[in-house]
């Protein structure tokens, strides 16, 4: 298949692509809108019946709390209180009068004294008065009775639903009290509203939602975990409409009443006319969108190409550079045309003279990068020798002779001979060190002796051969390259190595890094020279990184000398190129330092913030194999 696609022609593969494409963009867009925005109606389906169920069940239950405050108002209250304690006979002539129960919307209101005994009750159906025993649960053997009437705490109160003999009914109870809640407990005060089907359309009125009950009746069997009913299945779906239920119990938390919402169905019907209408729309744009793509492809690109390949395959054949297509047009095709024809006219010659340019270059180049090289290495061995020649002359201006003369002279007096005694310490002291140092000196000129001898054995051996790496651990490179600072120059230079350079291994050749390294620490040198500075400061990091899903480590030398602008940094690692003065440098170093890192499999980077800021050079080599 992949075979047979990839020898079509671009034309060919150009329209087949479209198709495919139209008939991916067909199929996901109604796998979309079917798996995903469909059910996202259903869902928005289901929220809103389960939200009108909820609007439902508020508003039985806000009618609960507007009872329960109803309550809360009457039954602390010091008028009731002395009256059921017997204190206040006139409390009813004026208070508990039909009216009362009117203006309060109460079907039933019961007072009890602390006995539990009745003192006061009345009952309204339907506008008439009916005997307050009817209800049943004004009975003191009712089940509810002690739930109703049986209070212990002055903010006790029993709020919810109950069954009584003349319906259902919902139904609020407090202890009798002071206003200040002082004082015990001198009775109960209950009120009570039906649950008929007057009280039903004013709900539907009032949350604009279809809802209906059904009551289920009470039974002396065991209480049903109305949680278990309401999680089970509170949604029926129809193709009409979908109907969602909530069970709520009764006071004493037996499921009393079915709370029914209907939903019409309307959000699905108008999904579905919508996932249609916008299916249609996709298809008509969606080959109106492709059949412009085609024309525009075939017209502005698969034409030009088409012309370009036939042109350049002549030339493949006949070999004749010289031949011009002279394609007259203003895009990027024409300017490719354009610039394809001036190629081959310039490709022949430009081809040999690179050829006979680039064995020159590279044997000046080679000889140049390994002098510069080798004067690198030379400079501090140089110092080290001048120092230790200054070191051999340190006993010239000792009079360890004459002071040796003198305490062997018997007339010369104790004190005398004591003072010449010390005198010879401290000379031989001193030369001890100066001794000590011409030592470090040595071992720091054979080191870059080694250095250099390293440098020309390389050259000579592996001059045709690519060098080998080696695993390196970079603070023994870096201790090596440091000596490049001149240790009595001027300005004095505080060097700062990482704490981490022991644990950070390269992949590299040694010789080859740690000449890069030392040209890289020398000019950090030179630039804080160049800079006037008296505080000279080269600090020296490493870290382990990732670049493009390869370990590589990050080298950083960073100094706050000269430091450079955005003109150098564009140029600094060109072949040539310095920003020294005249004299100073060759401009070899940081081109052969480029060079020599890419050889190695990784590349160096130049940061400044502009003149007078420091610079820091960044040399990325690949981490060691193994960590």
């Amino acid at each position: 298949m992949s075979n047979t696609y990839a020898s079509l022609p671009l034309q060919r593969k150009v329209s087949l692509t479209l198709a495919l494409l139209f008939a991916a963009f067909i199929i996901v867009s109604f796998a979309v809108l079917r798996t995903v925005i469909a059910p996202a109606f259903g869902d928005l389906e289901l929220s809103a019946a389960r939200a009108d169920l909820k609007r439902a069940e508020g508003a039985i239950l806000t009618d609960l709390e507007n009872l329960a405050a109803v309550t809360a108002d009457w039954a602390p209250w010091d008028d009731m209180f002395y009256y059921v304690r017997g204190e206040n006979p006139n409390f009813p002539k004026s208070n508990l009068l039909r009216p009362t129960l009117t203006n309060l919307g109460l079907d039933m209101l019961a007072v009890y004294d602390v006995e539990n005994q009745l003192l006061w009750a009345q009952v309204l159906v339907r506008g008439e008065d009916v005997p307050p025993a009817e209800l049943a649960i004004l009975d003191s053997e009712h089940v509810s009775s002690a739930r109703l009437t049986t209070f212990h705490d002055p903010l006790g109160k029993t709020v919810g639903f109950i069954e009584t003999g003349l319906g259902p009914m919902i139904i609020s109870s407090r202890p009798v009290v002071r206003s200040d809640f002082t004082g015990d407990i001198s009775g109960t005060v209950i009120m009570g509203q039906f649950l008929n089907e007057s009280r039903l359309l004013r709900l539907r009125d009032r949350t604009e939602v279809d809802m209906h009950w059904d009551f289920i009746p009470a039974t002396d069997g065991p209480i049903i975990d109305s949680e278990h009913i309401n999680a089970d299945a509170d949604v029926n779906v129809y193709p009409n409409n979908i109907s969602s239920r909530r069970i709520l119990d009764d006071i004493n938390g037996r499921p009393f009443l079915i709370l029914w919402a209907d939903t019409a169905r309307n959000i699905s019907r108008l999904g579905s006319q919508t996932i249609n209408a916008a299916m249609a729309f996709l298809v008509v744009a969606g080959l109106f969108v492709i059949g412009f793509i085609w024309f525009m492809l075939r017209s502005t690109i698969l034409r030009p190409i088409e012309q370009l390949t036939r042109h350049i395959d002549e030339i493949r054949q006949s070999g004749d550079l010289s031949r011009q297509l002279d394609m007259q047009r203003g895009d990027e095709i024409g300017v490719l045309a354009s610039q394809f024809d001036g190629m081959t006219a310039e490709v022949h010659d430009a081809r040999q003279s690179l050829l006979d340019q680039s064995f020159k270059a590279g044997k000046a180049d080679t000889a140049a990068e390994v002098l510069h090289n080798i004067r690198n290495a030379m400079t501090p061995m140089i110092n080290g020798l001048d120092r230790l020649r200054k070191a051999f002359g340190v006993t010239d201006n000792l009079r360890i002779a004459d002071a040796t003369e003198q305490i062997s002279n018997p007339d010369c007096p104790a004190e005398r001979k004591q003072k010449y005694l010390e005198y010879i310490n401290a000379s031989f002291e001193h030369v001890k060190s100066v001794t000590n140092h011409a030592a470090n000196d040595l071992k720091i000129a054979t080191s870059q002796a080694k250095q250099v001898e390293g440098i020309l054995s390389t050259q000579e051996k592996f001059a045709n051969v690519a060098p080998i790496a080696e695993n390196l651990v970079i603070d023994e490179v870096l201790d090596e390259a440091v000596n490049v600072i001149p240790k009595e120059a001027e300005p004095k230079v505080s060097l700062e190595m990482g704490d981490q350079l022991a644990n950070v291994r390269v992949r590299a050749h040694r010789i080859g890094l740690l000449q890069v390294m030392g040209n890289l620490v020398l000019n950090a040198y030179e630039s804080i020279q160049r800079s006037g500075i008296t505080a000279g400061k080269i600090s020296l990091v490493a870290a382990n990184e990732i670049v493009n899903n390869q370990a590589m480590v990050r080298v950083t030398v960073r100094d706050n000398g000269n430091g450079f602008n955005d003109n150098v940094r564009d140029r600094i690692f060109q072949r040539g190129f310095t920003s020294k003065t005249q004299g100073e440098a060759n401009g070899l170093g940081l081109h052969w330092c480029a060079n020599a890192v890419a050889g190695m499999g990784g590349r160096i980077v130049a940061e400044s913030d502009g003149l007078g800021h420091g610079a820091e050079f960044h040399v990325l080599l690949p981490a060691a194999q193994g960590g």
